[in-house]
Formats: structure tokens, C-alpha cells, sequence
């Protein structure tokens, strides 16, 4: 058997193989991200499709942190019962699910002032709020933002999740306090790398105070950005973080980059050489910490992916783009179908609607089906 479909231990989740679904935006819910039955029905399929587990869509903690008018949030009592029925649907397939949660920063928040050029401002005409100039928070403003993550950890628990992950990459607003390039503070949440992960431990405790020190907290970390004319994040910094994130608890790392934006959707990933793009950072981070790593970054192979975990520098492969593809990938291969994804990375995976807001599907998939119309 594949060492990919053994089970691991995840905090006090135990998953049947190391194939997570890693979360990506999907658009489907409403303007004030409450979700419906679209959003349950995805989670039902995936979840027959036999991943270890799933991590849904980013969901925003407070309405300050919403980027986009059609992705999930988690910043009231009322959304619980809308993710009770998503999280019913997912275990009633056996499957395991987990709630990404987000403040995206850039949509009003920023950690300090500086040019926001590193950072994907969503601008809408219908809108006006996403038209906002991020403004540097006050020391009140940082304590709601971590009260409201601890707040999204509770309502995550009540609404059936078997746990949360932060989202700590990408330029969002954990990022921008981790990264040297727009955290520019000067007291006690920036200057130091000490000071500058203040906010992501806090969130962390925050998180586990309201929701129980038992419920799994795990994290999608930047830990390094990618910044051509500027110093930003180094790998060291980041290992020295996940190291730290450890220590508070945290259940899972998933390896991924913090600045900029547009290096976490590379195309072109046509040969083995080109999977697993993370796997220099991951084994830095794995140098300085012994807790469970998820290693995301272009898997498409059952080969590279095996490598990735037998080498003992990840625990588990994260896979995004090729699920949309084929939902059911996990299964075909634990099958014995055991070709690639048939994912060819070709970033065509968001189609705007016209109405604000995006729909994601598989470009290649969507133009087949209107052949055959």
C-alpha cells in the first residue's frame, strides 16, 4: 500500500490517508457569507471523493476582513447553521472537515502603513467598501481582529467542524504583520521577530481559549515571501515562527508563501521536476520543528507525492487546483488508477460573472460540457 494511504494523527483527528484537500475561495456564497446549499453540496462531493481531509473555503471573522462579496464568513451566531448542514454532509460521507478562517486585511486593516502595491485590494463598483485605502490599525483595532478569531474558533466548534485553520499566508493580514515588508511598526506587534508574530501567537491562543484547548488549531503559514526588489520574510524566519506556532499548540503547518500574491497560483506544472515547489522551505521549517507538516505547492503526481512524505519532511500532501478538476481524484487513485491529476495547471480555474464576484470551475471541463450543449 502507498505510504500516502496510511492514516496519521492530527492533534486528536486521526486521518485515514495523507491527502488533504487544501482550501481555496469557491464563490459561492452570499454577499454577507452565509452559506447555502451549493457550498454543502461541494463538501458532500469532495467528501466521497476520499481525501483525508478537507479544508473549505477562506471564511472571514469579522466584516472588516471580508475581500471578496462571495466568500464565506464565520463573524455571527446566525452562519452556524449553515455550516452545521455543510459539516452533517461531510461526515455523514465519513469524511473529516476543517474551517479556514481569515481576516483579509487588505480590505480595510493593514498591520502598518506602506505601499499596498504587494497586496491584491479587490475594487469593485458595487462595492463601495472594497474601494477602501487600507489604513494602519490602532492597538484597539488588533485586539478586536484576535477577539473575533477566538470568536470564529467557537462558533466553528458548534457548527461541527472538527477543527480550524488559520489562514497565515498570502499577504492577508497575518502575513502582513509576519513579513518585514509591511509590517513597519514600531511597538509591540512589529520592529523584532518576536514582536511581528505577536499577532498570529495571540490569534492562536485566542482561538483556543474560545473554542477549548482540545479542538485542533492548525495553520497555513507564509513562511517566506517571495519579494524581488524588497527584504521580506526569510525561511529562517518562518521555520522560526513554526516553531514557535508549536509550542502554542498548533495541530498542522501547511507549508505555502506569504508576499506576493500572485506566486501562490504558478502555471505551467507539466513535468515531475516542477511539482512540489515548497519542498526547499519545508525542509527548513522541518529542521526546527517536529510537529505534523502539510506540503502544498503543485502535487500532481502519486510518485513526487510519495517522495515528499517518505522523505520525512512533510506528514501529509496538500492538493487544491487538481479537486476541481476531478473531486474524486483521492478515490481514482485508491482504486488503482494511478495516473496525474489531470489537472494541467493552466490557472484557469476563476471565471468572473459580472455580478461582483467569481464562480470557480475547470475552464477545460466547462468548455467540453458547452461542446456537447
Amino acid at each position: 500500500m502507498s505510504v500516502l494511504f496510511e492514516p496519521v494523527t492530527i492533534g486528536s483527528l486521526t486521518l485515514n490517508n495523507r491527502i488533504i484537500r487544501s482550501a481555496t475561495y469557491y464563490a459561492l456564497a452570499d454577499r454577507n457569507g452565509y452559506v447555502g446549499e451549493e457550498s454543502v453540496a461541494l463538501m458532500r462531493t469532495l467528501a466521497g471523493g476520499g481525501p483525508g481531509l478537507i479544508v473549505t473555503g477562506y471564511a472571514f471573522v469579522h466584516e472588516s476582513g471580508q475581500v471578496v462579496p462571495d466568500m464565506n464568513g464565520i463573524q455571527t451566531d446566525e452562519h452556524i447553521p449553515g455550516y452545521q448542514e455543510m459539516t452533517r454532509a461531510v461526515h455523514e460521507k465519513n469524511g473529516l472537515v476543517v474551517l479556514q478562517i481569515v481576516h483579509g486585511g487588505s480590505a480595510a486593516y493593514a498591520a502598518s502603513f506602506f505601499d499596498n502595491d504587494y497586496l491584491a485590494v479587490s475594487v469593485l463598483d458595487d462595492m463601495p467598501r472594497y474601494r477602501k485605502q487600507a489604513r494602519e490599525m490602532t492597538g484597539e483595532d488588533i485586539e478586536k481582529i484576535i477577539i473575533s478569531f477566538g470568536e470564529a474558533g467557537r462558533r466553528a466548534r458548534e457548527a461541527g467542524f472538527d477543527g480550524v485553520q488559520i489562514h497565515g499566508a498570502h499577504g492577508y493580514l497575518v502575513s502582513q504583520f509576519l513579513s518585514p515588508a509591511t509590517n513597519h511598526r514600531d511597538d509591540r506587534w512589529g520592529g523584532s521577530l518576536e514582536n511581528r508574530m505577536r499577532f498570529v501567537l495571540e490569534v492562536v491562543r485566542a482561538v483556543k481559549n474560545r473554542a477549548g484547548d482540545d479542538f485542533p488549531v492548525m495553520i497555513k503559514l507564509g513562511c517566506r515571501d517571495f519579494l524581488e526588489d524588497e527584504p521580506g520574510l526569510a525561511i529562517e524566519e518562518g521555520a522560526e515562527v513554526a516553531a514557535a506556532l508549536e509550542r502554542e499548540g498548533v495541530s498542522a503547518v501547511e507549508i505555502s508563501n506569504g508576499l506576493p500574491f500572485e506566486h501562490t497560483i504558478p502555471t505551467g506544472i507539466n513535468t515531475p521536476e516542477k511539482e512540489a515547489y515548497y519542498f526547499p522551505e519545508a525542509r527548513v521549517v522541518r529542521d526546527k520543528t517536529s510537529v505534523p507538516l502539510w506540503l502544498v505547492g503543485g502535487m500532481r503526481s502519486l510518485s513526487v507525492m510519495e517522495s515528499v512524505v517518505e522523505s520525512g519532511v512533510a506528514d501529509c500532501v496538500s492538493l487544491c487546483r487538481p479537486f476541481i478538476r476531478e473531486p474524486h481524484l483521492v478515490r481514482r487513485w485508491k482504486e488503482g488508477d494511478t495516473r496525474p491529476a489531470d489537472c494541467i495547471s493552466c490557472g484557469g480555474c476563476f471565471h468572473y460573472t459580472g455580478k461582483g464576484g467569481h464562480r470557480i470551475a475547470c475552464r477545460i471541463l466547462e468548455r467540453r460540457r458547452s461542446r456537447k450543449e
